[in-house]
């Protein structure tokens, strides 16, 4: 894709670790949608104890952070479930030009 014609960026990580170094470069800008699924537990634990659904940006960029904390040996059909309820509406209403 050429850089002109990228505007809207959209972000899905998921994996078992929340990706705090992600959000934080793209916390306050609202041409990215970063959308992190990753474990999290209740007491702030598990590494890095980030990541939790009250984490939603700022400023231009509040609402362009979305995680989604899931519990301790979730599965794939966790992970099907996030994509169908969260990830799809999300890009639906976000329209990136690049996933």
């Amino acid at each position: 894709a050429h850089p002109e014609q990228v505007r809207r960026v959209l972000i899905f990580d998921w994996d078992v670790h929340h990706g705090q170094g992600t959000q934080e470069i793209f916390w306050s800008d609202p041409n990215v949608l970063y959308i992190s699924a990753h474990r999290i537990d209740e007491d702030g634990s598990f590494y890095p104890g980030s990541g939790s659904a009250a984490e939603v940006g700022e400023g231009c960029g509040q609402g362009y952070t979305v995680n989604v904390p899931l519990p301790a040996g979730y599965g794939d059909a966790c992970l099907w479930a996030v994509c169908a309820e969260v990830v799809l509406p999300a890009a639906r209403r976000f329209r990136p030009d690049i996933i």
